[in-house]
């Protein structure tokens, strides 16, 4: 057994022996959790800071935290309480010494803790660090990050020599918002140590931060007090405060209601706020660096429940999950309450957010931690200052921050931007997650620079960046002004040529309608999960591929498969694909279909999957079906016009066309506003004749000759074809993948590419 999993294994007993086993009241066990960590925690920097001479007694040790501010005293009175049982079952002497702090809680931030079945215990998890969006930054990209906003501040105060640059240094003030266990406050001294020669001593005088989780500020603090005189101490812990930065209070409730807050998962509690003006806003903050939370402020209810109840977790209908938790009011009164107060929390953030003095344009829509962070750092910085942030790339290509990162443009706040794929897993998530180096000033800039394709902590400070100019991106978005998402350089300036000479889709196709029908939480009355004679099926997005209506089916599947959190559906095989329809999992009932779909008079619609990716084999897929219903993770447009249909399928299967759309989308979802600012050809270059293949058509001609021909055996569309004289020839006897490399072909010749241009895209596609 490890020295964490001793650790983790000795925290589960003892949660069990203080509270008899017993698991009505959760949010006590959460606490006792907290406390016994904390206590961990506090008496190895207290040891480590030499904080009394007698590094034996525990007791005095904790005594002394409280004293200096660094632990809360509820702690130490559940240390008291609980003295005997403490001492006994930690061994602290074992356990203590020669442990990392900062390792010990940030694997203990992985450990969930679990009452299922009754019986406490630690499940490996990531919702608690989601929550909080503790995922640390590794030394070497904290550094490179610090080199950046450094870079940028001497050079836009005009510093070149390094005796002015040690001057100013010496005397800026720097602060993280968010800063966790300190990763980025350590290679500041450090760097500057090294670089200029500045003290650390020097260096923690100004330095001011903000965390949510009292045991990672601590630890932050206690790095500077082992490098600094005990004269200097009360001054530093001064600048240092648990709290929510994005909740702003006069009052500070202190560091025991705090803590308990933090403990008992109210993250977003009123008294979790901070006198944003005490701590920051009366300092002139110079310098601002971080790497803030990357979460969606909203309560996740399955998430909530997934360690502790997993049986209501496991409810995948909105609707009947509320049904068995008000059953909780009665058989779990205290959990009930507990669960009140925390979802009640993020609503109430959401109303007293609009009060905040430094937030304003990022509390639209669906609240988002990294974009509230940026701009309370861009409104804390002094006019000469500088944030520099790790955050998600959407900070700049999502039209849900489009206000905020509009205001940067508009005022010439953005200096930088360096966009990474974490493809060499920067951080421990997704590999497919896309961040960026953010840098403003409040100083104006001409224009910015853009660094894309970065994935080492090394390839921001070495790679190639563009300039761009606030014209640029209006050409790229005219409607959002976004930034495209694209992944390497070369991309960009094909991208900004492809919108110099080609129109929009929302300006060539303006009679389309876009839709989505059904929503699986908004309308989950009408919905069931069985099929009978007064509802219909649902189509999901899983159903659908390229041409292809029959991709996937959930039938033989369990319910526990079907309606899990991250439910799959199972691929039908070829031979297969027309003898039956996909087996669906939700149905609508029939007469509030009829309700949802008056407002849609085609009988066909053009349908694409929402939810997808950039780094997939391909981002479009689409299929025409009949109009019926179909869920959110469908997305769909009619054009009035068949043959507008059949064209608008080929070019959105198409690869020139899913090309551009992953330079343009943003994140997972493929909405209509990103299809809007697509480039697509001009109808009028549809109408040239041209030989292809042997035949002498319109571009159109070949274009609906192939569609027909790959769609014609699909039973659902056999309406669709009555009225239409398409020519297909032989083409009816041709494979799809043939078929769909001449429209490929067709469409490169529409959209007017080069021979190198058509390369790229190519070699872009794995086949």
């Amino acid at each position: 057994m490890t020295r964490i999993e001793t650790i983790s294994a000795v925290i589960v007993q003892l949660i069990a022996d203080i509270s008899n086993n017993e698991t009505n009241d959760i949010s006590m066990l959460f606490l006792y959790r907290h406390n016994i960590e904390s206590i961990i925690i506090s008496l190895i920097n207290a040891k480590r800071i030499k904080i009394i001479n007698d590094l034996n007694d525990n007791t005095l040790l904790l005594s002394q935290m409280v004293n200096i501010g660094l632990l809360s005293e509820e702690i130490f009175i559940f240390w008291s309480t609980h003295n005997e049982m403490l001492e006994n079952a930690i061994s602290f002497t074992n356990i203590i010494e020669n442990n990392d702090p900062h390792h010990i809680h940030e694997s203990l931030l992985g450990e969930e803790l679990s009452t299922r079945n009754n019986e406490i215990g630690f499940l490996k998890g990531k919702v608690s660090r989601d929550s909080i969006g503790a995922y640390y930054t590794p030394p070497e990209f904290a550094k490179s990050v610090i080199v950046e906003a450094i870079g940028k501040y001497l050079s836009q105060h005009d510093i070149i020599n390094d005796n002015d640059a040690i001057s100013l240094l010496s005397r800026t003030r720097f602060a993280d918002l968010s800063c966790g266990c300190g990763e980025f406050i350590k290679a500041l001294y450090t760097y500057l140590h090294e670089r200029y020669g500045i003290a650390p001593a020097i260096t923690c005088r100004n330095l001011y931060g903000v965390d949510i989780d009292p045991i990672a500020l601590q630890t932050t603090i206690c790095d500077l007090l082992e490098i600094t005189d005990k004269d200097s101490w009360d001054d530093i812990i001064s600048h240092f405060t648990v709290g929510n930065p994005l909740i702003n209070s006069n009052i500070d409730k202190g560091l025991a209601e705090k803590t308990r807050l933090y403990a008992q998962k109210r993250f977003y509690a009123f008294d979790m706020g901070i006198d944003t003006e005490k701590l920051l806003g009366d300092n002139t903050i110079d310098i601002i660096i971080g790497n803030p939370p990357w979460e969606k402020v909203r309560f996740e209810e399955r998430k909530f429940f997934k360690s502790i109840l997993p049986e209501i977790s496991e409810i995948s209908q909105k609707n009947k999950r509320q049904q068995e938790i008000s059953k909780l009011k009665d058989r779990m009164p205290l959990f009930y309450e507990w669960y009140q107060q925390v979802s009640h929390d993020y609503v109430q953030f959401k109303q007293q957010a609009k009060t905040h003095p430094y937030l304003r344009t990022t509390l639209h829509g669906e609240l988002n931690t990294y974009a509230l962070f940026s701009e309370l750092s861009l409104n804390l910085m002094s006019n000469g200052g500088v944030s520099c942030l790790i955050v998600k790339s959407a900070i700049a290509t999502s039209p849900a921050n489009r206000e905020f990162y509009r205001c940067l443009l508009d005022n010439n706040n953005l200096s930088s931007i360096c966009l990474f794929t974490n493809t060499q897993k920067i951080f421990n998530i997704d590999s497919r997650e896309k961040f960026c180096v953010i840098t403003c000033t409040k100083m104006p800039n001409t224009g910015f620079d853009v660094m894309v394709g970065a994935e080492t902590a090394d390839d921001l400070l070495s790679l190639v960046r563009n300039r761009l100019t606030v014209s640029d991106i209006s050409i790229i978005n005219p409607k959002t002004k976004t930034l495209p998402n694209v992944s390497k350089n070369h991309e960009l300036a094909f991208l900004l040529n492809a919108h110099k000479r080609l129109p929009l889709f929302g300006d060539i196709y303006t009679g389309v309608h876009f839709g989505r029908l059904v929503h699986l939480t908004t309308h989950a009355a009408h919905i069931d999960t069985k099929q009978n004679m007064k509802n219909i099926p649902i189509y999901e997005g899983k159903f659908i591929e390229r041409y292809n209506a029959r991709y996937a089916t959930y039938s033989g599947l369990t319910d526990s498969q079907k309606y899990s959190a991250k439910a799959y559906a199972k691929k039908i095989p070829t031979v297969e694909r027309m003898n039956a329809l996909p087996e669906s999992r939700y149905y609508i009932h029939s007469d509030f279909w009829n309700k949802l779909k008056i407002n849609y008079s085609d009988d066909f619609m053009l349908c694409w999957r929402s939810l997808t990716a950039t780094t997939n084999t391909r981002t479009t897929l689409a299929m025409i079906l009949p109009t019926m219903p179909t869920c959110q993770s469908i997305q769909f447009l009619q054009t009035g016009n068949i043959n507008d249909l059949l064209m608008l399928i080929a070019l959105f299967n198409s690869k020139p066309f899913d090309y551009l759309v992953r330079m343009k989308m943003p994140g997972i979802d493929l909405t209509q506003s990103v299809i809007r600012q697509v480039p697509v050809p001009n109808r009028e270059t549809y109408h040239q004749r041209l030989e292809f293949s042997g035949d002498w058509n319109t571009l159109e001609e070949h274009i609906l000759g192939r569609v027909a021909a790959i769609l014609i055996h699909e039973p659902l569309l056999f309406k669709l074809f009555e009225t239409l004289e398409l020519q297909m020839g032989n083409k009816r006897n041709q494979s799809l993948s043939l078929l769909e490399n001449e429209i490929d072909e067709l469409m490169y010749i529409a959209y007017g590419f080069d021979e190198a241009e058509k390369i790229n895209i190519q070699q872009s596609f794995r086949y």
